[in-house]
């Protein structure tokens, strides 16, 4: 099968990029793959083509607004000029206007609209700095909730995919019966990178290098979008949990400055530790106790999956659409709203207090994450591809198929991957 992939950048770090890297590399091994792209790491370049989709880097809005428009008419003129010719042209996100068959979407940008104009998530102006980033963000939600909803809302023969139950249910209370045939395929988990056993090899090592006693209890978060992720929650969280042996390793991008000014508020800024966005995060959860994400609005939460795989209890939001996994005091805890400090603080100590008892949910959480495997997710992707494939002709995009189908398309063997 000749796949197209279309997103702005594919790496092994974090977010959709590191979806969409798991991604080609399961369908590479049996499938034709070409990645159209702006930046591209990780990846054997030997097993797919990649075309470089010309895009402005920064700010936020003209880095998504230059490769709609790029990728778009990339697309059209290689058709156009009957260059290349593709089975499928999957989109990792509204971030190309061509007629692509499937989209998988790994946010709902106008329930992010929604949030930030209700103030729910909100982004800290006080600096000029700051002032400039809010303003780009802003402009940035608006355009690509603009984008969504022409491309997504309404009836259209494109496969829609999402990464969760409860982004279902956000798309189709925002769409109404453009959204009806939603596909929900949660996103997968390397089971042999991240793994319980990366604690004899790592924790100690991590612990050194950032001054972490053997006696201590360590809590992670990971991820970037701070505001939204709850960090501020963690840190409220963490001031009333009087445990001076307890300290909070903050993995990811954001505004340091900003976050640390708040913590020397809550007078907790001697127990925390920011590291910057790392692609070896399995390290540091082999170098922590707990795994803390109290999200505000989360449509997964690939570090959710990832900490249950290195066999961290989790405590997380109902809100996060790897909540849909986890079963409370069972194999994670969930807590009532992100902004309940005092319900978060009370599970944070029930873990701290209870070795047994994080051991146990640890062991829980493993046995959960085994069942989510990139290669279960291209078998399920390779499904709608399939779907797609067996729909009358008139159904499909004229422009990304080609004259004459396959009958019998393969689907992708189950590998482990090393």
């Amino acid at each position: 099968m000749r796949i197209a992939v279309i997103t702005s950048g594919v790496h092994h770090q974090a977010g959709p990029a590191k979806v969409t890297a798991a991604l080609v590399e399961s369908l590479c091994e049996d499938h034709e793959v070409s990645v159209f792209s702006h930046s591209i790491e990780g990846i054997d370049l030997s097993k797919i083509k990649h075309y470089k989709v010309p895009a402005i880097t920064r700010p936020n809005f003209l880095a998504y607004l230059t490769f709609l428009v790029s990728s778009t008419i990339i697309l059209a003129a290689l058709s156009c000029l009957r260059k290349i010719s593709f089975d499928i042209i999957h989109s990792a996100g509204c971030c190309c206007a061509f007629s692509t068959n499937v989209i998988t979407s790994h946010f709902c940008e106008k329930e992010g609209l929604r949030l930030e104009r209700s103030n729910i998530i909100e982004m800290p102006h006080k600096s000029m700095r700051q002032k400039l980033k809010a303003l780009d963000h802003s402009i940035y939600r608006r355009l690509a909730a603009f984008v969504e909803g022409v491309i997504i809302g309404r009836d259209s023969p494109k496969a829609l995919i999402v990464v969760s139950k409860s982004m279902k249910r956000e798309f189709i209370r925002h769409y109404g019966n453009a959204a009806k045939n939603i596909i929900v395929i949660p996103n997968g988990v390397d089971t042999l990178r991240f793994h319980p056993t990366n604690r004899l090899l790592y924790r100690d090592q991590v612990r050194q290098e950032h001054g972490v006693s053997r006696s201590e209890l360590l809590l992670m978060f990971a991820g970037g979008d701070w505001e939204r992720k709850g960090v501020l929650h963690i840190m409220e969280a963490l001031s009333v949990v009087q445990r001076p042996d307890v300290k909070l390793l903050i993995c990811g991008s954001g505004d340091e400055k900003f976050y640390g000014q708040l913590a020397e508020l809550k007078r907790v800024r001697d127990r925390i530790i920011f590291v910057p966005q790392s692609s070896n995060l399995w390290k540091y959860y082999a170098a922590s106790d707990i795994f803390v994400l109290p999200t505000v609005y989360e449509p997964f939460g690939l570090v959710i999956v990832e900490a249950m795989a290195s066999g961290l209890p989790v405590i997380t939001s109902r809100v996060a659409g790897a909540a849909d996994i986890i079963i409370d005091g069972v194999n994670g805890l969930l807590i009532r709203a992100p902004s309940d400090v005092n319900d978060l603080a009370a599970k944070i100590e029930l873990l701290l207090s209870n070795a047994r008892l994080r051991k146990t949910m640890g062991e829980r959480a493993r046995k959960t994450a085994e069942k989510f495997s990139w290669d279960q997710v291209a078998q399920k992707t390779l499904e709608v591809y399939n779907t797609i494939l067996n729909r009358p002709y008139l159904e499909r995009p004229r422009l990304s198929v080609p004259e004459r189908l396959p009958r019998d398309i393969h689907r992708t063997r189950h590998r482990r991957k090393p």
